[in-house]
This record gives C-alpha cells, sequence and structure tokens, in this order.
C-alpha cells in the first residue's frame, strides 16, 4: 500500500522503471509512521531487512528477466532491456539480445510489409576467476528459441496488466477479478516455460556439439560414443518439445475458460 501510495508500483502491481533505492525506503518510511501504535513494531522489521524489502521492489520492475538471467546483468542493463523491449534469450553463459522493428517499406496500412530483426550476442557481465567477462563462444548465444513463446505471453501479459489498471480505475469488481486470472495464469506459464525452455536450449547444443566432435574424431569407438550421444541429446530435445506442448495446451484451455467467462459477464450487462 505504501508504495502504490507514492506512485512507486500502480494498482495493477506494475513498478516505475526510474524509482530509487531511496524513494522505496521513503514510501515505506512514512508510511510506517502513520501506523498508530504498531509503528515501532513495523519500524523494527522494517529496519531488520529493509534491503531485502528495497531490493524486492526494485527487482520487480524486471523480475521475468531476472528469473531467468539472475546475476549474469546488472541492473542497470535489465533497465535498458525493458525499457526499449528487448527480447533476451540464454545459453549457458552467452546471451543472445534480439529486438524488431516495425513494418517498413509499407503503402497502406492494411497490406504486408517487411520488418528489421536485429541481433546481439554478448558475454554475461559476470567475470571468471581472472576477472574477464565470461566468454562466448563462435555461434552461441542461442537463437532466440524461447522469444517466439515469451514474446507473445509478454504481449499478452502486458495487455491483461493494462486491462486490470482500467477495470481498478473504474471499480469494476468482476473485470479486476477476470484480469487478475488473466495475468496470473500468463505468469505461470512464463514461469514454468522458462526452465524447459532452457533444457530444450542445452540439449540442442550438446547435440551439435557431440555430432560436431564425431565428424572430427579419427577414432572409429570414439566416433560413435560421440554420435550416440548426440542421439541421446536429440531425444532429450524432443521430449522437452513434447512436454512444452502440453504445457501451452493446458495453459491454452485455462485462458480459454477465462474469456468465455469474459463473454458471459459482457452478456450480463
Amino acid at each position: 500500500m505504501a508504495v502504490t501510495k507514492a506512485g512507486i508500483v500502480s494498482k495493477a502491481g506494475i513498478v516505475d522503471l526510474d524509482v530509487s533505492e531511496e524513494k522505496v525506503s521513503s514510501a515505506i518510511a512514512s508510511a510506517i509512521k502513520d501506523a498508530g501504535d504498531s509503528k515501532e513494531e513495523l519500524q523494527k522489521g522494517f529496519e531488520s531487512k529493509r534491503e531485502e524489502i528495497v531490493a524486492a521492489v526494485l527487482r520487480a520492475r524486471y523480475l521475468n528477466l531476472y528469473k531467468l538471467l539472475r546475476s549474469h546483468l546488472s541492473s542497470e542493463t535489465y533497465i535498458k532491456i525493458v525499457r526499449n523491449k528487448v527480447l533476451v534469450d540464454i545459453q549457458g553463459n552467452d546471451i543472445l539480445f534480439q529486438i524488431f522493428t516495425g513494418n517498413i517499406l509499407q503503402r497502406n496500412a492494411s497490406e504486408e510489409a517487411p520488418f528489421l530483426e536485429f541481433i546481439q550476442r554478448v558475454c554475461s557481465e559476470q567475470e571468471d576467476d581472472d576477472g574477464k567477462p565470461m566468454p562466448i563462444r563462435p555461434g552461441c548465444g542461442g537463437f532466440g528459441i524461447r522469444n517466439f513463446l515469451t514474446l507473445f505471453l509478454s504481449i499478452e501479459v502486458s495487455k491483461a496488466m493494462s486491462q486490470l489498471e482500467v477495470a481498478l480505475e473504474a471499480k469494476d469488481f468482476k473485470a479486476q477479478k477476470i484480469a487478475e486470472r488473466r495475468v496470473d495464469i500468463l505468469t505461470r506459464q512464463l514461469d514454468e516455460s522458462n526452465p524447459v525452455l532452457t533444457d530444450i536450449s542445452d540439449a540442442m547444443t550438446a547435440e551439435s556439439d557431440a555430432s560436431n566432435a564425431a565428424k572430427a574424431a579419427t577414432c572409429l569407438r570414439e566416433k560413435a560414443r560421440l554420435l550416440a550421444e548426440a542421439e541421446e541429446w536429440k531425444k532429450m530435445k524432443l521430449n522437452g518439445n513434447r512436454f512444452l506442448q502440453k504445457l501451452s495446451d493446458r495453459y491454452k484451455a485455462m485462458m480459454k475458460e477465462v474469456r468465455e467467462e469474459e463473454e458471459e459477464n459482457k452478456k450480463k450487462e
């Protein structure tokens, strides 16, 4: 409530990108002063966990990215990614940035047109034992495997958050509950999908490494071992894809229920 009243977090839970540690601490401290008889107890609790509380609020600005990349990137880099709506993929310590332009060379709004895709492969901002950036291997950084799904889900989450904001402002309780369900379902799908996508991505890399090593092997026994290893990684990749499809189907069914409920509410109005 304190951070919402201070304008740091919207009613729908969206955190201001430009918020600072000082502003978060100040907002919570002000709320504690107005807490009446319980303010001393609240003050002690806040002081004992000040860093954790403030960090949690600040990290909420890029929480989904942080769950994927953790300490690979700095807070400043995370904010740049969110502000510029850049897609991110990762394989091991290698990171891929991906962004698309709007349509170009389009004569009429109703006509199809090309767009440009920009990709940058970068090193992790973590350092190795020698104090150097974690290395990038040639051709690494992933190919944006998770971005096809997460781009769609991120857009849908943003839409649902906007719907929640509108419902809260209008004090429309039913619309609010539907929007909250939609945000919850899409967020859980993102959280469940990311580790599966990471496993698929890692299996693809391992399969490729084993296949390339097999081509270069001169010993027939070693070549056979590497080919068998590549086949095992391929199976893991396919199993991951099948699991991801089942996961997507399950969440698709949940979203269908939400849409049906929304339609029923519109009919009753």
